[in-house]
Order: C-alpha cells, then sequence, then structure tokens
C-alpha cells in the first residue's frame, strides 16, 4: 500500500486518469446485468400478479365453456374476463376490464392506493384517469374511483378495473381468456394452445385475436430487453477494451520511471521475481481502487438502464437488483488483464542490463533499425517536422496505441448518429407505402366493421384487415385489404399483385428471403382461428414483416366474411360512421409513439458511447504523457536552445495530426461497421430489413471535435511538462 501511494505522489494525475477511465468503463460494462435486474423484476411480477402463459382473446363463453377448458389435462387453472372498450366523458378511449376480485388467481390487481372495488358502480385505475373518490364517466354510465392500480399485463395502459358484473352483461360472457399451464414450455404452450382453439370451434366459439404464449414465465418484453441490453453492454466491453489500453500505457509509464530504482535494488542483490511482482502491484492497486468506485457504478447504471426500459414499455418501476455474475466477472476480468498488461512492462525492466538502466537516458533511439535509416533519407520538412516524423516511427506501439484510442472515440462518435438516423429512416420506410392520413382500428377484438367502402363521410376510405398471424411460428403482420387498394402501394421485388378471391398473398422481400420463401410456394398462415393456406404471389420492398392478402379472403379464414377491423381513410379528421368503438390515429400521432421510445434508447446508447469517447480521451492523455516522460531528455534540449511552449505545442501538433488522420478515417470505418453490425443482429433476430443510413451530416462535428481536443491535450500536456526546471531534467534524477 505505501508503494502504491508513493506512486501516487509522484504522478497523481496520470494515476487519476485511469483511475477514473477504468471506473467508467467497468460502469459501461455494468449495463450486461440489464436482463437479469430486469427480468428479476419482471419474474418477480409474474408470480405476485399471476401472469398467465396464454392470453387471447374469444367470442363470448360461458361457465360451461370454461369448465370444459379447465378439464383439459394440459391446464392448471383458466379464467374468463370480460373486456369492454368505452369512451369517457373527456373523449378518451379505453377498456374496462372486468374481473372477478374474489376468485381470480391470474392478473391479480396491485394496488398502490385505495382498495379494491366492491359494488358494480366501483373501479380502480390509474391516477391519469382521476383521483381516488372522484367519478368517471364511461360510455354515460358513473363510475366511482376507489383505489389507484395495474396489473401486470395491462401496466403502462390506463384502463378501468371493475367486478366481473358490472361488464358482463355488455359483452355477453368472459370475451377474455387467461390459461395457466402445467407445462409452460414454448412447444407444450403451442400445442395446449391449438387444443383450446379446437375445444372452442368444436362448441361454435373461436379466438378472435392470435394467442400471446409466455413461456417459461417470460414476459413479452423479454427478448427486447436482453438484445437491447447485449448491444449496449458490447459498447461497455468496447470502454473496457480502451480502458486496458490506458492502464497498459500507465502502468508502462509508472514502471519505466522506477527503472533506475530497480536497477540500483538488482545491483545490491534484489532478486529479479521479487522486484516483477512488486512493480506488477502498481496495475493491481490501480484497478484495485478502479473497482471500488466502477462496480458500484456499473450497479448504478444497469439499474437506471433497466428502470428507464422498464417504466417506458411496460410501466412497471422495477426494485433494486444486483446481477452478482456481472460484478464478479467485472471484478475478476479487471484484475486479470491488470496483471497482463503490468507482466510485460516489468519484464522489461528488469531484463535490461545494469549500465543501460542506470543511465536513464531513452532506451530507443532514432536509426536503430533499417526503416529508420530508409525514412532519414526522405525529405520531411525542416527540424519540427523532422523530429515528430521520426518520433512517430520510432515508437510503433506508442503511434499504434494513440491510434487505436482516437479511433475508438471517433467509432463512438460516429455510431451513435448513425443508428439514431438509421432508426428514422425505418420508421419512415415503414410508413411509406402507405398513403392515408388516418387509420380507425377498432378496439374490440375480432373483426367488428362492415367491410364497406363508405364509413368516411369528409373523404375517401377503405375498411380493411389488420391482425397478428404466424408462419412456422415467426410472427408476422397480416394485412386484408382491396386487391386495387388505393392506401397502400409498394414496389415489388418478384412476381405480381394479389388477385381477388384467389387466396394469393405477398410477402415482404426481407422476409421471404431470411425465410427461403419465393413466389409460388404456399405458405401455412396461422391466424388466430387456425392455420390457413395462400399462395406466395409476389415480394414487396417493404421494411417490415408483413403478409398482404385479399380482405375477403381473410376475412372468412377468421370466421366473419365480409367484416374488418380497421378503416383507413384521406382525411386526417375522418367522420367515422361505425357503431363499433374505433381509436382514430393519423400518421403523426404514429410518429410521435415511435419517436417516445426511440428517444429512450438513443439516451442509452448515446450515454454508453459518451463514456466510451471520454475513455478514449483519457487514454489518449495518458499515451501522450508516456511518450513525454520517454522524450523528457530531447524536449529538455530543445528548451534548454531556446525553444518556447508554442514551438513544442506546434511540435506535438505536428505528430498528432497524422496520427488523428488515420485514427478518423479508421474510426469512421470502425462507427459505419460496427452500426451495420447491431442493425445486422436486429434484422436477423426480426427478418426485417432496417438498412443502415451513415450519419454523414456528423462527420464535419467529429473531426472539427477530434481535432480541437488533440490540439487542448497537447496544449495541457507541454504546459506541465514545461514547468519542470530544464536541469533537473537534462541531470536524469529520478
Amino acid at each position: 500500500m505505501r508503494s502504491i501511494l508513493r506512486q501516487f505522489r509522484r504522478a497523481p494525475g496520470r494515476i487519476l486518469a485511469s483511475i477514473v477511465a477504468l471506473a467508467l468503463a467497468i460502469g459501461a460494462i455494468g449495463v450486461l446485468a440489464v436482463p437479469a435486474v430486469s427480468e428479476g423484476t419482471l419474474h418477480d411480477a409474474v408470480g405476485r400478479d399471476g401472469l398467465a402463459d396464454i392470453i387471447v382473446d374469444t367470442t363470448p363463453l360461458d361457465a360451461d365453456r370454461l369448465d370444459d377448458i379447465v378439464a383439459l389435462p394440459d391446464v392448471a387453472a383458466a379464467e374468463g374476463q370480460a373486456i369492454v372498450a368505452v369512451e369517457l366523458d373527456d373523449g378518451f378511449q379505453t377498456r374496462i376490464i372486468g374481473l372477478d376480485f374474489d376468485g381470480q388467481t391470474m392478473d391479480l390487481v396491485q394496488l398502490d392506493a385505495g382498495r379494491l372495488p366492491a359494488d358494480t358502480d366501483e373501479v380502480v385505475t390509474t391516477p391519469a384517469i382521476g383521483s381516488i373518490g372522484s367519478t368517471v364517466v364511461a360510455d354515460g354510465e358513473p363510475f366511482e374511483i376507489v383505489g389507484h392500480g395495474s396489473t401486470l399485463w395491462w401496466s403502462g395502459n390506463d384502463v378501468l378495473y371493475a367486478p366481473f358484473d358490472a361488464v358482463v352483461a355488455e359483452t355477453g360472457g368472459a370475451n377474455h381468456l387467461v390459461v395457466t399451464a402445467v407445462d409452460d414450455g414454448e412447444e407444450a404452450l403451442r400445442a395446449l394452445s391449438d387444443d383450446i382453439r379446437t375445444l372452442l370451434d368444436a362448441s361454435g366459439a373461436q379466438f378472435t385475436t392470435f394467442p400471446e404464449l409466455l413461456p417459461d414465465g417470460s414476459t413479452p418484453i423479454d427478448d427486447d430487453i436482453a438484445q437491447v441490453s447485449t448491444l449496449i453492454g458490447m459498447l461497455g466491453v468496447f470502454a473496457g477494451l480502451v480502458a486496458l489500453v490506458l492502464l497498459a500505457g500507465t502502468t508502462n509509464t509508472l514502471i519505466t520511471e522506477r527503472t533506475r530504482e530497480v536497477a540500483v535494488m538488482r545491483a545490491l542483490g534484489g532478486r529479479s521475481r521479487r522486484l516483477r511482482r512488486r512493480l506488477r502491484r502498481i496495475a493491481l492497486g490501480i484497478t484495485g481502487v478502479s473497482l471500488l468506485v466502477g462496480l458500484p457504478l456499473g450497479i448504478a447504471i444497469s439499474n437506471l438502464v433497466a428502470r428507464m426500459v422498464l417504466e417506458e414499455f411496460v410501466g412497471v418501476t422495477p426494485s433494486f437488483a444486483v446481477d452478482w455474475t456481472v460484478v464478479v466477472a467485472s471484478a475478476v476480468g479487471a484484475l486479470l488483464a491488470a496483471r497482463l498488461v503490468s507482466a510485460r512492462a516489468a519484464r522489461r525492466v528488469t531484463k535490461l542490463s545494469l549500465p543501460e538502466a542506470l543511465r536513464d537516458r531513452d532506451g530507443a533511439p532514432f536509426g536503430g533499425r533499417w526503416t529508420h535509416r530508409v525514412l532519414a533519407k526522405l525529405p520531411t520538412g525542416g527540424l519540427l517536422e523532422r523530429i515528430a516524423v521520426r518520433s512517430t516511427v520510432r515508437r510503433p506501439a506508442r503511434t499504434i496505441a494513440v491510434t487505436t484510442q482516437i479511433s475508438a472515440a471517433v467509432a463512438a462518435a460516429f455510431l451513435i448518429p448513425t443508428l439514431v438516423t438509421s432508426v428514422n429512416d425505418f420508421n419512415t420506410a415503414t410508413l411509406a407505402p402507405w398513403s392515408w392520413e388516418s387509420v380507425s382500428v377498432a378496439r374490440d377484438p375480432g373483426l367488428p366493421i362492415t367491410a364497406t367502402d363508405d364509413h368516411d363521410e369528409s373523404a375517401a376510405s377503405e375498411a380493411g384487415v389488420w391482425v397478428d398471424g404466424a408462419i412456422d411460428d415467426w410472427g408476422v403482420d397480416v394485412y386484408g385489404m382491396r386487391p386495387d387498394s388505393r392506401f397502400f402501394s409498394a414496389e415489388l421485388r418478384s412476381g405480381r399483385w394479389i388477385g381477388e378471391g384467389r387466396r394469393e398473398a405477398m410477402i415482404s422481400d426481407g422476409f421471404a428471403s431470411r425465410r427461403d420463401v419465393s413466389v409460388g410456394d404456399t405458405i401455412p398462415l396461422e391466424l388466430a382461428n387456425g392455420v390457413a393456406e395462400y399462395e406466395i404471389v409476389g415480394t414487396l420492398d417493404d421494411s417490415y414483416v408483413a403478409v398482404y392478402v385479399d380482405r375477403a379472403d381473410v376475412a372468412a379464414d377468421l370466421g366473419a366474411p365480409g367484416m374488418a377491423n380497421v378503416v383507413w381513410s384521406a382525411s386526417e379528421a375522418p367522420v367515422i360512421d361505425i357503431d363499433a368503438a374505433v381509436r382514430v390515429n393519423t400518421a403523426a400521432d404514429l410518429a410521435a409513439d415511435d419517436e417516445a421510445g426511440r428517444d429512450a434508447v438513443v439516451l442509452i446508447f448515446g450515454a454508453i458511447g459518451a463514456i466510451v469517447v471520454g475513455v478514449a480521451a483519457l487514454a489518449v492523455l495518458s499515451t501522450m504523457t508516456v511518450n513525454l516522460f520517454e522524450r523528457r531528455h530531447e524536449l529538455a534540449a530543445l528548451q534548454a536552445v531556446g525553444a518556447r511552449r508554442r514551438r513544442l505545442r506546434g511540435l506535438l501538433t505536428r505528430e498528432l495530426l497524422p496520427v488523428g488522420a488515420v485514427g478518423l478515417a479508421i474510426g469512421l470505418g470502425l462507427g459505419a461497421v460496427g452500426a451495420r453490425a447491431i442493425i445486422g443482429s436486429f434484422e436477423a433476430g426480426d427478418a426485417i430489413d432496417i438498412g443502415v443510413t451513415d450519419a454523414v451530416g456528423a462527420i464535419p462535428f467529429i473531426v472539427v471535435g477530434t481535432v480541437a481536443t488533440l490540439w487542448l491535450l497537447s496544449a495541457a500536456v507541454v504546459r506541465t511538462t514545461a514547468k519542470k526546471p530544464i536541469a533537473v531534467t537534462l541531470r536524469g534524477a529520478a
């Protein structure tokens, strides 16, 4: 410990820079713990709230049909709920969820305040709807708010929870089925869902929405959280690698500064192995202090990111949690890395010959290699230019380290805006084939709208079908529309458009290529109430995963011939002549929803990217300090013959500009490659075509920022160097 404290007094700036950079990097790596932190909260809520394994809307079911479902051997529990779409007196459209508060085991309401409803005119809702004790009017019926709370499934939605008897009169029976299975494995749930669908079909009932399966106690956003967290964690690992380069440079400097001291100890009989062990303690001590700061920082970051993700996408505030696997792995990895990076420097110092070590002179003179001699014959400008070029070439490892650090910072600075630009363009591309100004979606499940094209009294409209489906267990959006639709037009990649009543389908080209599906193939399109076969007649330049079919065909397959559930309109404020409750969304509404979710993710990526840039900047500063220490006699000699700070600063600038230019070029390339890797992982995982749009507009700012940063670092380093008396440096005192 005393040795470490002595080293800190010798070089507090470099050691603090290394500690801060390592702590930031270790904290960034903590993002890898987000899935575990999120899953812990969500899975606790699954058990607490009784989240079902199978969730699906149905036609109204009576008690006998529910008993038949419960009687299936693979069903542990099955409960019916009554859900109806309503409009509040302020125009807000929502749902009333009818629950059996006395007998339910699933979708339990967790109260934040108040109590559960006891009468049919009482509800629990969120504070956004109204305060406890106030009255909310839904479709003309008054309800007293007696509590604030929510369930895990409906969290993030401002809905009303009422007694089952208060809602079932409107629905005619339970129209929302929740099932807990004996075996909640994915294949078992899929088979059980098919059995329930077959059972209901035999009794004249059916699913009206595609069933949601939650295997192994999962939640709907588990995969998204894991994917986003892993990608952000990769940036954290990248920051860790840059920090290790910084630690190596700092350790090398501190050990090199003790070259004469070690040589004296060797001359007095000190054993090399023991001396190397003492030298390695320097790096281990720095890393240990960094861990004391970085590990709590990583825990805080993982919980902060988990909170942002869950509150944004689920409406759930997670409890504080620690992923000890990530904590231990980060600590062990950092200590092992410190041991490795310090071993080489310690071995080099203890192997120097005693005369060379005691001379305390630069151990890497120019001219020792044939490449140096060739370069000496080339015209490289005046004195400062020659010194700058030779200094850059003389220590290739140091030059490569600075180039790598600059590249890392530039890559992070370019990658983040490229991701943002790409996501923006993807969101725009998903809506590009559609020419509607608004889309009115039925809130009730099924197809409650008559499929005529005269619903909109103020402008042209077109009814259609928009439901979830699956192809070989791969989720897809299914659009049923007129073959000559006025509101959809995408570029054909192959084949032709669908014909009326021919059971034909068009499919997204990206999905078709990833799933090895082509024109002429017959696809088994699984819908809410069973599997229907369609022939693929064309592929579309469509960014999303979707299947397009004739609305009459898909409506018949869904058991509702001649019906629909959406109306596309050419007006932003359509006057919809429909009895079914609908939600009207404009293109601006959808863009705002996308922007809100995107901003949360971009904020997280931006924060981690800033950490990478900060770590890399500290690494460059430390490496420049190392370079100056090893050239202290050379720079002192320049000062002795009259060189001022401006000259030294000019020398460093001449050295760094070529290195910075190379780092910029490499960094921009790495940023572009990294963005493609991240986008590619999403595309491969979701079978979509996001595409990459390089943030070219950010390049001038990155270039200017890099040049300005290097100049400021040069000025800071020269100012520090010039403070030391020239005589002390030339005397070679330790």
